[in-house]
């Protein structure tokens, strides 16, 4: 009984349009990297199957610091972030999108208590993610994501040229990011 109601469900679902199709949305976009960037977020579909996304972050994250063969110190550190994603929608239904897609990110991060004190050293998040949006039929110009994938680090780990002393940002890796977008 429950696939027969479930199998109608889903029917009935691709018969109409879907509902952010060829709209911009903006609002909350938040990315799980250990803890929690906070950013805003401009996402818009062409159609029903392209999607385009823009954000900027900001927030605090782990790093640690190795100095030579002494010792690894964990430290928090202020990171601003820019990110850009395409995405493709393989399962469009009215209510529902569920996409693949690439990003790439561009920041800088700064501590003030590491050795030195680094400022501004720039890093690159180049990634690939799978996600759903979604939204209630009784309020479809609210669209709820959530994306998971892997992304990619490459930045200068080096502290003020001094060969023994590294920095390790923990954003390598799997992450995830949500969000809550207003559709016009």
């Amino acid at each position: 009984m429950v696939f027969l109601s479930a199998g109608s469900v889903f029917a009935a679902d691709e018969a109409g349009k879907n509902f952010i199709a060829n709209k911009v949305g903006v609002g909350y976009q938040g990315m799980v990297v250990g803890s929690f960037l906070n950013g805003i977020s401009v996402r818009g579909w062409i159609g029903e199957r392209v999607g385009l996304e823009a954000s900027g972050f900001y927030g605090r994250v782990d790093a640690e610091i190795e100095q030579g063969s002494e010792k690894e110190t964990l430290m928090k550190a202020d990171l601003w972030m820019v990110e850009a994603k395409a995405m493709y929608a393989i399962i469009a239904r009215s209510n529902s999108k569920f996409y693949a897609g690439g990003k790439i990110g561009y920041g800088q991060l700064g501590m003030t208590d590491a050795p030195g004190n680094i400022d501004g050293s720039s890093i690159l998040t180049p990634g690939l993610f799978i996600g759903s949006e979604w939204s209630f039929p009784g309020l479809p110009e609210v669209g709820f994501n959530f994306d998971v994938g892997y992304s990619w680090l490459i930045y200068d780990n080096k502290v003020n040229d001094d060969p023994y002393v590294y920095m390790d940002v923990n954003l390598s890796g799997v992450n995830a990011t949500f969000g809550v977008h207003y559709y016009f």
